[in-house]
C-alpha cells in the first residue's frame, strides 16, 4: 500500500514537472506575442500604384499617435518588380486646421537601404492628409492618403506587457520550483 502511494506520488510529481516543462514555453510565447520586434519598416500603412510606380508605406506604430514617428517607403517599379533606389521622396503632412509639415525621406535615415525613411514629430491627434511626392528620372508622381492619429497613450497602458513579463517569469519559476520541491520530497 505504501509502495503504491509512493509510486503514484512519483508519477504525479513527474507528470507535474513534465507539464511545467511543456507549458512554460507556451505561456512565455503567449506573453511575448504582444511584444513586437521592431525592424526597419514595421506595419504596412498603405500601398498605392500609379503608372509604373508602386509605393508601400510602413510605420513602426499601429495606430499612429502624436509624437515621434518613423515612416518608411518602399518605392518599386511595378513592371519590373524592382526597388527604385535613385528617387527623391518628399512627404507633406497637412492638418485640417492648416498645420503643415514637410520632410524628405532618404536612404540615410533608414537601416534597410531599400527603404526611404523619415523621422517626424507629429504634434497632435486628429485627421491628417499625407502627400507623398516621388521624383524619379523625369517623372513626378504624387500619392495622397488620409491618416488618423489616435490619442496619445499613457506609458502604463502602452508598456503593460513589458512590465508584466518579469512578474510572469518569476511566478512561473516559483511554480516550477514548487513542483521540483514536491518531487524531491516524494523521493526522500
Amino acid at each position: 500500500m505504501v509502495r503504491e502511494q509512493m509510486t503514484r506520488a512519483k508519477s504525479n510529481g513527474a507528470s507535474a514537472h513534465h507539464l511545467v516543462n511543456r507549458v512554460l514555453p507556451i505561456i512565455v510565447s503567449i506573453l511575448t506575442m504582444g511584444i513586437g520586434v521592431r525592424a526597419d519598416g514595421g506595419n504596412v500603412l498603405w500601398q498605392r500604384t500609379m503608372g509604373s510606380t508602386t509605393v508601400t508605406a510602413f510605420t513602426t506604430q499601429n495606430p499612429l499617435r502624436p509624437g515621434p514617428a518613423d515612416i518608411s517607403f518602399l518605392v518599386e517599379n511595378s513592371e519590373q518588380l524592382r526597388p527604385i533606389l535613385d528617387a527623391q521622396v518628399f512627404v507633406t503632412f497637412q492638418r485640417e486646421t492648416g498645420v503643415t509639415m514637410r520632410t524628405e525621406a532618404t536612404h540615410a535615415q533608414a537601416r534597410n537601404k531599400l527603404l526611404y525613411c523619415t523621422l517626424i514629430d507629429l504634434p497632435q491627434p486628429g485627421r491628417w492628409k499625407m502627400t507623398l511626392l516621388v521624383v524619379h528620372a523625369a517623372e513626378r508622381i504624387e500619392f495622397v492618403s488620409d491618416l488618423a492619429l489616435s490619442q496619445p497613450q499613457s506609458p502604463l497602458s502602452a508598456h503593460w506587457k513589458l512590465m508584466a513579463f518579469p512578474f510572469a517569469i518569476a511566478i512561473l519559476f516559483i511554480l516550477q520550483q514548487g513542483f521540483a520541491w514536491k518531487k524531491d520530497a516524494v523521493h526522500r
